[in-house]
């Protein structure tokens, strides 16, 4: 890895730690807004959440800016609701020409229930591999909007997991949906730039060993078998790192047969995805369908 991608990634991290939010520019290049010397200066304090980046990748609610979910429960389905709502259709045609200005390339293939795109992301200048997305938009509020996200090159396409995915589709889990930090109909460049920080996170999980920022991860069995021990604890209600938060009581409470379960459990993107990711030139014949972490 090139210095200068190592110093965006610990910079990016840093950020994420300290409650900060990268910046995502056109091409999906995720920048730091503050350097990490400008956040050891402040003594490591929490830095302003309220920075304006170039395009906001997201605005929570509830929980502070950079918190990662991971549960993926299904929606419930709400009562009534047509298996097409045209303004859905409409809003997501519209995002999508708006989109191509700050992904190129991007390709979308409506169909009569749902929309697909592929996509792909720079993340990090230089960094010698993109991210690419391949992203399913029902057009209902019944079933959730569905990604998975992939490390491409030219000769290679590696599904980027399992870390934050959900089973057993292996898609991506990219944000708290109960925090509305995005909603069905929402901005389509939002939406992406979301999956870019996911993907950045993995990044710099891969090269650290560690997830940056904060999670959510509901699960004992999970935190126990995933979490790091200098990791933000994933609970409803974290008290710092997993090692000073929910590691001891989770390992009282949680019986080896739990481990097991939660490790028997696979995620595993379908192989219609998989071939659309290697030649997104027809999307999957796959319709909505409810995917849950237990």
């Amino acid at each position: 890895m090139r210095k200068s991608v190592e110093d965006d990634l610990k910079a990016i991290g840093l950020a994420l730690d300290n409650d900060v939010m990268p910046s995502v520019f056109d091409r999906g290049v995720v920048r730091p807004v503050v350097s990490p010397d400008d956040l050891k200066l402040a003594g490591q304090e929490k830095a302003d959440a309220r920075q304006r980046p170039t395009r906001s990748a997201t605005r929570p609610w509830e929980r502070p800016a950079g918190w990662q979910g991971t549960t993926g429960q299904p929606r419930s389905p709400h009562s009534g609701t047509p298996l097409v709502q045209p303004g859905l259709r409409s809003r997501y045609t519209e995002g999508v020409g708006a989109c191509r200005d700050a992904y190129p390339g991007l390709l979308a293939f409506p169909q009569e229930r749902q929309m697909w795109l592929f996509a792909e992301s720079d993340l990090i200048e230089g960094l010698g591999r993109r991210a690419a997305f391949a992203i399913q938009l029902p057009y209902t509020t019944n079933q959730p909007v569905r990604a998975w996200g992939f490390w491409t090159t030219a000769v290679s396409k590696t599904w980027i997991g399992p870390r934050h995915t959900n089973f057993p589709d292996g898609s991506v889990c990219a944000f708290e949906p109960r925090d509305q930090t995005w909603l069905p109909g929402g901005s389509v460049t939002a939406l992406l730039d979301l999956y870019c920080l996911w993907a950045v996170r993995h990044l710099y999980l891969e090269k650290y060993g560690k997830w940056p920022g904060r999670q959510s991860v509901p699960i004992a069995a999970e935190r126990l078998l995933e979490l790091g021990d200098e990791e933000f604890c994933g609970c409803e209600h974290p008290l710092g790192t997993f090692a000073r938060c929910c590691k001891a009581s989770d390992q009282t409470k949680t019986s080896g047969a739990d481990l097991l379960d939660f490790a028997m459990k696979t995620r595993m993107p379908p192989d219609e995805v998989v071939r659309f990711a290697w030649n997104p030139t027809s999307p999957p014949g796959l319709r909505g369908q409810n995917t849950r972490q237990t």
